[in-house]
């Protein structure tokens, strides 16, 4: 028992070390997308106050659009960034959470993807329970609370296919969610059934 706590362990630490590098990755691409854009009208405008007769009338007759691309961008990217870090934080939370047998299935589904980095993880198994990472928020739905599961493959022409599962209780649809990876796709299916021998599932293609 020891040393399988202490070989997850060393798992989540490494794993919490790549999904925060993939996070800064991320982060650091938008900043530089910002400072692209930003340096770029900078360029066009040295250029032509360079070029300009009256350089103080031109500087003060430009100062207000800078200032204005300046906290535009500023603001989207800003906002990108801020999005992209507390998403990133929630999954991380989410996995320091996970007790022994949770991170195990965690581990086991990372071997199942294909990957160069750590990224946020469609779902994960915590306490019975299926959590989810939607947009805002996050989403738990109780294990034994899903009767039947509905599989369906998107075919794209130009690009990997999407693997979307529905989730239903006894009477309704209680949440779907999409991966673009297949074993993570087969995982989730597999995973349910051995908590769940009961549970339907049907697939609405091929």
């Amino acid at each position: 028992m020891s040393s399988t706590t202490s070989t997850l362990g060393s798992f989540l630490t490494t794993e919490l070390g790549r999904t925060r590098k993939t996070r800064n990755i991320i982060m650091a691409f938008f900043f530089g997308i910002f400072a692209f854009f930003y340096g770029f009208f900078l360029f066009s405008f040295f250029q032509k106050w360079s070029d300009s007769d009256d350089k103080l009338t031109f500087f003060c007759k430009s100062l207000p659009t800078l200032s204005f691309l300046f906290v535009y961008l500023g603001f989207i990217f800003g906002l990108l960034i801020w999005i992209v870090y507390i998403k990133y934080q929630k999954f991380i939370r989410a996995l320091q959470r996970l007790n022994d047998t949770d991170l195990e299935i965690y581990q086991q589904y990372t071997r199942r993807l294909i990957r160069i980095n750590a990224t946020i993880a469609p779902y994960l198994f915590c306490e019975n329970k299926i959590l989810f990472f939607p947009f805002i928020g996050d989403k738990k739905i109780s294990v034994g609370q899903i009767h039947r599961i509905e599989t369906k493959i998107i075919r794209h022409s130009r690009g990997p296919n999407s693997y979307r599962i529905y989730f239903y209780n006894e009477f309704n649809k209680i949440y779907q969610v999409t991966t673009h990876q297949k074993g993570a796709f087969d995982f989730l299916q597999e995973q349910l059934r051995n908590e769940n021998s009961d549970l339907v599932i049907v697939a609405r293609n091929q």
